[in-house]
């Protein structure tokens, strides 16, 4: 049974539940707080918990840093507003560096591979862009975005 079918099969409490205290083997490289964070993008990106089998399955893409198959017009168009705000330009959705930070934006993507001084460099940046530290979910994709799309001012 693939990981996206067996967590729609459960209750979505104990789906939740389940997905962050032990992962699935996709996902066990993250750790609990960061599934936990990956529920949470996909609520603020979708309005709801993941319920359904395409849901876990853009949940799982989501935590292994895919573009997930459902799309949000409304998330999207506040992750332009975002990149607008740290870049001082409009994103070109045709280049891929702008097109992979509206995504990390809207949906939360996780990186394959963390870079901790990319991270770190990002915060600062993040920093100096908002005025206060990142402490939401959508404030993290805005630093992953930063340190891992390649987008550029």
């Amino acid at each position: 049974m693939n990981e996206a079918l067996r967590l729609a099969k459960d209750k979505p409490i104990i789906s939740q539940t389940n997905f962050i205290n032990n992962g699935t083997p996709t996902t066990k490289i993250l750790g609990s707080g960061e599934r936990a964070g990956v529920i949470k993008s996909f609520e603020s990106a979708f309005g709801k918990p993941p319920q359904t089998e395409t849901d876990w399955s853009d949940c799982l893409k989501i935590a292994s840093g895919r573009w997930p198959g459902q799309k949000n017009t409304k998330a999207e168009a506040n992750a332009e507003a975002a990149f607008k705000k740290i870049y001082l330009r409009s994103a070109k959705r045709n280049n891929s560096n702008d097109n992979a930070a509206v995504t990390i934006i809207s949906y939360g993507l996780r990186p394959a591979k963390r870079n901790l001084n990319s991270e770190k460099a990002a915060i600062k940046s993040f920093r100096a862009i908002y005025g206060y530290a990142p402490k939401s979910t959508s404030a993290w994709d805005i630093v992953r975005a930063i340190a891992y799309s390649g987008a550029r001012r």
